[in-house]
């Protein structure tokens, strides 16, 4: 093989392999969007004061037909049967309201501000640890925040989480609602950053809001509140 032959050769070589690397890498952007526009869908339908106080009140099969018609508005599409990942985080969904339904979780959050209550963000964690199992670790999703913003400790950032944070979600010149994506070692990371709406403050705004914070923030309309992470490892 002369020179101009082989160098031919290690070029169509190279664009193969970049070409399918961003073939991939643009599959896990559309995957993670799916799924964090799935457990979002999911959540809104938790956001419902009867539920929250007793979850026994749910309509497991109400509750994921609500679900796939949130998906169905915020994506422009239905969920898409065939793939594995958001078919898991449907299972895991169903299986974390079933549970609740049943009073699996009755005497799960004894103490606090919130004792025994079925809030959206206690949901959209055993929804995450759930999607986990259920993929094996191939995937993973959950909730985060900042360190002031922190409730629940289980939910505390990673390092990667927290840079993204602190440097560009908390930055006053950040686009909202802008993704932050990477290719990792430990996989193909997206997180998506959320505000504070009407629904939120009962909660986490005014005076309420100071006394459940690690610090003593009250948080406000519009404000930032947290994001959902994804990894995909494949």
């Amino acid at each position: 093989m002369n020179t101009v032959h082989f160098l031919i050769k290690i070029t169509l070589m190279l664009f193969m392999v970049l070409n399918f690397n961003g073939s991939v890498y643009a599959d896990n952007k559309e995957a993670a969007t799916n799924l964090t526009t799935l457990l979002r869908s999911a959540r809104a339908v938790t956001v419902n004061k009867e539920t929250i106080g007793d979850p026994s009140k749910f309509d497991v099969q109400g509750f994921m037909e609500k679900t796939k018609g949130n998906y169905l508005k915020s994506a422009g599409k239905e969920v898409d049967t065939s793939d594995k990942l958001l078919m898991s985080l449907l299972d895991a969904i169903e299986f974390v309201v079933t549970q609740a339904q049943a009073g699996a979780y009755k005497n799960k959050w004894p103490t606090g501000s919130y004792a025994h209550k079925f809030l959206p963000a206690r949901f959209a964690r055993l929804t995450g640890l759930k999607f986990t199992e259920l993929t094996e670790a191939m995937g993973s999703i959950n909730l985060t925040t900042s360190d002031a913003l922190l409730v629940n400790p289980d939910n505390r950032a990673d390092d990667w989480e927290r840079r993204v944070i602190n440097e560009k979600f908390l930055a006053s010149d950040w686009p909202k609602d802008k993704i932050v994506e990477e290719q990792t070692s430990d996989g193909y990371r997206l997180i998506l950053p959320e505000y504070y709406k009407g629904g939120c403050l009962g909660c986490h705004g005014g005076e309420q809001g100071k006394s459940i914070h690690a610090e003593p923030v009250s948080g406000h309309l519009g404000g930032f509140g947290g994001a959902i992470s994804i990894i995909i490892r494949k």
